[in-house]
């Protein structure tokens, strides 16, 4: 069964073999972030209270789930209750995510981001942005097919970036 997670220290050892296997693949996205930071379990874990309770400057209030099924984690999802910043507000939106290798291409992306949808609501956000590269097309199916509505097109980092909104 697909759900959301907030992580916690029963997730040490999926999350150290879901890192590894990260590792092992070139050229694979690191999103978000977050799930890569610190050199040890713990160390993840206080950047993830951190974000969601005291984020750094410049940051917003942000909440981490891992997104798993049954004990496995799949992969993690990164939700800003904001996007109070420019940089935010222009590109990067509302949701970071990303899929552990084995993960990817079995079609569960849309159950995510609906179940990623519900989380949102639930902190009283009403509309989200979202973005994708434009050659993405599973992302950009995944957000269309959850209602995202083409907003614009921007550059980012020397390609072509889809912002989508979602009204909840």
């Amino acid at each position: 069964m697909l759900h959301l997670s907030f992580p916690n220290i029963s997730h040490k050892t999926e999350f150290i073999s879901m890192i590894e296997e990260w590792k092992s693949f070139e050229d694979t996205p690191t999103s978000p972030d977050t799930i890569f930071y610190g050199n040890t379990y713990e160390e993840f874990l206080e950047r993830v209270y951190s974000e969601l309770h005291n984020p750094p400057p410049g940051y917003v209030p942000a909440t981490l789930f891992f997104i798993m099924e049954w004990s496995r984690i799949l992969g993690a999802i990164h939700i800003r209750h904001n996007i109070d910043t420019p940089f935010l507000a222009k590109i990067w939106g509302h949701i970071g995510y990303g899929i552990r290798p084995s993960e990817r291409n079995k079609w569960h992306a849309t159950e995510w981001l609906r179940l990623w949808l519900i989380e949102a609501k639930n902190l009283w956000i009403n509309q989200v942005m979202i973005w994708c590269y434009d050659d993405n097309i599973w992302s950009y199916r995944t957000i269309e097919k959850n209602n995202g509505k083409l907003d614009r097109y921007e550059d980012y980092n020397g390609k072509l970036a889809r912002i989508y909104t979602i009204d909840l």
